[in-house]
């Protein structure tokens, strides 16, 4: 019976911290990067302005995340601005035009989904006159790995410029040029519904996925066991 009791003590203790283990690898892997353009090279002359009015312009550019799951974070860089307030926008891709697809009204759309989040610029210490820039997309997108999707990033005030990036994409891929649209006026006031213009540029930023439900479940089944051998062990003592 003793020897019984102590393989079951082990057991449960072995299953606990598998359980905690996996909970936390799963959860750090899903909310990591899964799209990475690299670190800036700094501002184009002319700057790549993306400005979210009428008629824009606005620049879009494609990735392919490595990994799937919900949009978390976007980290991008590009000059100061004088809005707090972005648009981002993500777009599935038209495959027959290797560009973004157009955008219909509204800020929930077919083939992708635009966001509007608040986010104050840091100085990037290794290029003067850059800035980084972090939000969570406050709507939900879901990317498939190895897919190719466009991500639209614009200030709501005149003369934000986009960082140029340093290599391309570094985590995940890219298969197209950015694009950047002027004209064609959305009923909501968005520039995204007017003709889309290959620049033959990349832009940096970076895009990190939310924990998907497994990565809780694991955990959660660590954390539960956990409290059940604790009871059996108090009850035992009382």
């Amino acid at each position: 019976m003793w020897q019984t009791t102590n393989v079951t003590r082990v057991v449960t203790a072995m299953m606990l911290a598998v359980g905690m283990y996996l909970g936390m690898m799963t959860s750090a892997h899903a909310a990591g990067i899964i799209a990475f353009q690299d670190l800036p090279t700094g501002l184009a002359t002319p700057p790549n302005i993306s400005f979210h009015n009428a008629t824009g312009p606005v620049i879009a550019d494609d990735f392919a995340p490595i990994a799937g799951g919900p949009v978390g974070e976007i980290t991008w860089w590009g000059s100061a601005a004088d809005s707090t307030s972005w648009e981002l926008v993500f777009q599935n891709n038209n495959p027959a035009l290797g560009e973004p697809a157009l955008t219909p009204p509204g800020n929930i759309f077919s083939g992708g989904v635009k966001a509007f989040v608040t986010a104050t610029g840091a100085p990037y210490a290794p290029l003067p006159g850059v800035f980084q820039f972090s939000a969570d997309f406050s709507n939900t997108f879901n990317l498939n790995p190895g897919t190719e999707y466009w991500l639209t990033v614009a200030n709501t005030a005149p003369g934000w410029a986009w960082a140029q990036a340093l290599n391309g994409a570094t985590i995940g891929s890219e298969q197209f040029n950015a694009h950047s649209s002027t004209g064609g006026i959305c009923q909501d006031g968005g520039p995204h519904c007017g003709p889309w213009t290959d620049i033959h540029t990349d832009f940096a930023f970076s895009v990190s996925a939310v924990p998907e439900p497994s990565s809780f479940i694991f955990l959660a089944t660590g954390v539960i066991g956990f409290i059940v051998w604790g009871r059996r062990q108090h009850l035992k003592v009382l």
